[in-house]
């Protein structure tokens, strides 16, 4: 039995395919599990190192050999083949040249127009099912699995945060992951940082530091005296003690909302082309000479008018997360940060909101493992 996984960037690796992989052996121990990593604008070149050190996979294939692989050079051996995240084209590609089934895992509903690609799409949420079905995709097609970040936080302990008893307000700031942010957002919150104990001395500010950032960028961008949170343990602990926790857009929104903790999303516009986008423009973004100047004026020709970035504001249509996004130096930011912490009936409103729509219990990833071998049979 052969499962290829195709995933690509920290949020998915860890959140999806690393407790897709361990549900599949659990399920069947022979089951051999490998992971491909294509080639991703989200990515930070640590996935096949961490992948390699979860010992869940038996081969993992780097962006260049996934490249090769999708040109024709080489057999594609797999029973299934698994989309986790990135773009659906190389799982069915990668799917058609093996001669096997393919199962996509989405949170979004780009998938129904390339559903017939797709032996079973499995959903996050009950909702994002129902909607590609009304968009044409086969009910016998769609499953909602649930969220398998849940499966990934469960390994850490209960899903359910509570601030710590020492009275003083702890901040967790989250300076993203991607090699092309980190050392730029870094120093912007290390400013902010200073900004907050400086309007509040008695916060105790942290900083969670993705286990996909390499230890050089974190010794070089963000030596400080406050606490560097590296571990999964350590991170997702302080994120359930937090009282309020500053992040980018991105998983770790996900994460932090799943685990009832009163998030401030914070998308600074300084450097609009330090943004990643979604799909080719990203990549013609990156031509020489004109592609910086055309990024920035259309990203801040995007942000022009009001945009909600947050998933879980998206999913709910509701402000459960806070977002601040915009030109506004970190000063502006820790005001807003102090009057957040200040305000503790709406810190407690945000929690028990978070805690009421991610009231969802362990199990998604062998929901789709079960899924993924019955196709493989």
């Amino acid at each position: 039995m052969d499962v290829l996984i195709v995933s690509n960037g920290p949020g998915e690796v860890w959140g999806w395919a690393f407790p897709t992989a361990a549900a599949l052996r659990r399920l069947h121990g022979g089951v051999r599990v490998r992971l491909a990593l294509p080639p991703c604008q989200y990515a930070t070149g640590q996935e096949a190192a961490l992948a390699r050190r979860s010992g869940l996979f038996d081969e993992i294939l780097t962006p260049g050999a996934c490249l090769r692989l999708a040109a024709g050079l080489g057999a594609v051996r797999a029973n299934c083949v698994v989309h986790l995240g990135g773009d659906l084209w190389y799982a069915s590609r990668f799917a058609s040249r093996a001669g096997s089934p393919a199962v996509a895992y989405v949170e979004r509903p780009l998938i129904a127009g390339r559903h017939g690609r797709f032996a079973a799409v499995l959903t996050n949420t009950p909702q994002l099912a129902s909607r590609l079905v009304a968009m044409g995709v086969p009910a016998a097609q769609v499953t909602a699995a649930g969220d398998l970040r849940v499966d990934a936080l469960a390994a850490y302990g209960p899903t359910v945060s509570a601030p710590p008893a020492d009275g003083r307000p702890h901040v967790v700031l989250l300076p993203g992951s991607r090699p092309g942010i980190f050392p730029t957002l870094s120093a912007i919150m290390l400013r902010l940082a200073d900004a907050i104990e400086a309007r509040l001395p008695a916060a105790r500010v942290a900083f969670a530091v993705s286990p996909f950032v390499r230890d050089a960028m974190v010794a070089r961008y963000l030596s400080t005296a406050r606490p560097i949170l590296r571990g999964d343990a350590e991170r997702i602990a302080a994120f359930r003690g937090a009282a309020l926790a500053i992040a980018p857009p991105g998983t770790g929104v996900v994460e932090l909302a799943m685990l009832g903790t009163p998030t401030l999303l914070w998308l600074p516009l300084y450097d609009p082309t330090l943004i990643p986008l979604e799909g080719l423009k990203e990549w013609l973004f990156r031509a020489p000479l004109l592609g910086p100047a055309l990024k920035t004026a259309a990203i801040r020709r995007y942000f022009a008018n009001p945009r909600v970035l947050a998933i879980p504001n998206k999913e709910t249509g509701r402000r459960l997360v806070e977002e601040y996004i915009g030109d506004d130096l970190e000063p502006a930011v820790a005001d807003r940060v102090v009057a957040m912490l200040a305000d503790a009936e709406r810190l407690a409103l945000m929690r028990r909101d978070l805690a009421t729509y991610y009231r969802h219990e362990p199990g998604s990833a062998l929901t789709v493992a079960r899924r993924v071998l019955e196709l493989a049979a």
